[in-house]
């Protein structure tokens, strides 16, 4: 095997470490959520969880984080920049890019939209890390 030009973790490993941060996110007394938020900080929309808040994939090692639901009344408007994924306290476990679309990217938080008005629906299409 020639030697590795970079680092490189096992499906083993990536899968532990993903499993710790789900355990994170499901800590709390009750369902996590993801925080939507602008470039200024701005919550703009909060997404709940499921508990458990996400999945594993065995062959990966990636984990699947699910929301539970849309946030059917946005908090505020504003352009989505990041969301934040939270434990059920409102600890920041995660924070991950934005963008809008349709399927999953991995390393991002994909949303129905990032132009948010404030009490509209915000869907979370997906958010896959790995």
């Amino acid at each position: 095997m020639p030697a590795p030009a970079t680092f490189e973790y096992s499906v083993d490993t990536i899968e532990a470490a993903h499993q710790a941060v789900l355990d994170l996110i499901d800590a709390g007394a009750s369902n996590g959520t993801v925080k939507i938020r602008d470039e200024s900080d701005t919550q703009l929309a909060e997404i709940p969880l499921d508990d458990p808040a996400g999945t594993i994939n065995v062959s990966t090692g990636r984990l699947t984080i699910t929301a539970s639901g849309p946030d059917t009344d946005a908090d505020a408007t504003g352009t989505c920049s990041y969301g934040e994924i939270c434990d059920s306290d409102g600890n920041v476990i995660l924070t991950l890019p934005a963008e809008s679309g349709t399927s999953a990217v991995l390393g991002k938080i994909v949303l129905n939209s990032l132009s948010i008005a404030a009490g509209a629906e915000v869907t979370m299409v997906s958010a896959i890390i790995g």
